[in-house]
């Protein structure tokens, strides 16, 4: 195990090396100056022509690369076109934001898609079987910043408008006012955005664990454990969802960086200060340093989530040894 971890570490950091190669060549290969408009300021030729030669935008990208990878092993991301500020502290402010709507979109996922994909297994056929099929083809179907907007018109003008005012949910940002952080102001605020990110993800997991369920209940050691005399309740929850879950563990791992591609739009839609709305905002400014730190953020989360997937599947199957 100890040798497969350091293996898998090993390819973790050459696949961050690749993708800080490929996206800091990419930025740079999007035509136009970066300084064009910068938080609605006009630059004029001279100078943008100037601060691109202060920072060494001027010189071709492959000779900037090795000063962005030293930044790199010495921890900086650089400074924001934009802001004006170091790129780690912006993510730094924006990123616990993001991780508080995106773990509380997963968690509630789970908790609804798990019951839901069981007991679609286990009463395969019956009319909420039927129900839950089809809700999740159309969870799945539905692009998030269409939910997105369908909850912002729904459950913040409509109810509005149907209750005169009496109940509705915010539409913008994360808090009312910046004397109120109480956490029931922050779960009213969290709400639509949070539910448009879970419905994708509840219509996921539930059809692949109804799946996986379906598989796991026709194998022997299921039919061993039912012939032994256990009730259906232990069957089924003890024996068959620990290994029908397994597919579940990988979704999470490889899910995280749509998670993030799918905030950037729920976060641009209710102006959630997350890091989504700086990513978008990033790219509308052509802030190299900015979209970087996102990329290689999100990167890193992804071979850490990749390498966690492993370890757990480990755990929860012990016919797996490395």
């Amino acid at each position: 195990m100890t040798l497969y971890i350091v293996r898998r570490i090993g390819i973790g950091f050459l696949v961050l090396v690749f993708m800080s190669f490929l996206f800091f060549a990419l930025t740079r290969a999007v035509p136009g100056s970066p300084f064009g408009t910068t938080q609605n300021e006009i630059f004029d030729t001279p100078q943008a022509q100037r601060r691109m030669h202060a920072l060494g935008l001027d010189r071709p990208w492959f000779e900037q690369y090795p000063a962005y990878v030293s930044s790199l092993l010495h921890g900086d991301l650089g400074s924001s076109f934009a802001y004006g500020r170091p790129v780690g502290r912006l993510l730094v402010e924006r990123v616990p934001n993001s991780l508080l709507l995106l773990g509380a979109s997963l968690i509630i996922s789970i908790l609804i898609a798990v019951p839901m994909g069981t007991y679609a297994a286990t009463h395969q056929y019956s009319w909420l079987d039927m129900v839950t099929s089809v809700v999740s083809y159309v969870g799945i179907s539905t692009p998030s910043f269409v939910v997105g907007i369908l909850l912002l018109l729904v459950g913040g003008v409509w109810l509005r408008h149907v209750t005169g005012s009496l109940l509705y949910f915010p539409l913008f940002g994360m808090h009312a006012s910046a004397n109120d952080t109480s956490l029931t102001d922050l779960a009213w605020h969290m709400a639509l955005p949070g539910t448009a990110l879970s419905i994708f993800n509840i219509a996921r997991f539930s059809r692949f664990l109804r799946a996986g369920m379906l598989e796991v209940l026709h194998l022997d050691y299921v039919r061993t454990a039912r012939a032994k005399g256990l009730d259906a309740r232990t069957v089924n929850y003890r024996h068959a969802l620990r290994n029908a879950i397994l597919p579940i563990v990988t979704l999470l791992a490889l899910q995280m960086p749509q998670l993030v591609s799918g905030a950037v739009i729920i976060e641009g839609i209710f102006s959630w200060p997350g890091m989504g709305l700086l990513a978008f905002q990033a790219a509308a400014d052509r802030d190299y340093p900015l979209i970087l730190g996102v990329v290689m953020l999100v990167a890193v989360l992804t071979v850490l989530f990749n390498l966690l997937a492993d370890i757990t599947y480990a755990i929860l199957d012990p016919r797996i040894r490395y």
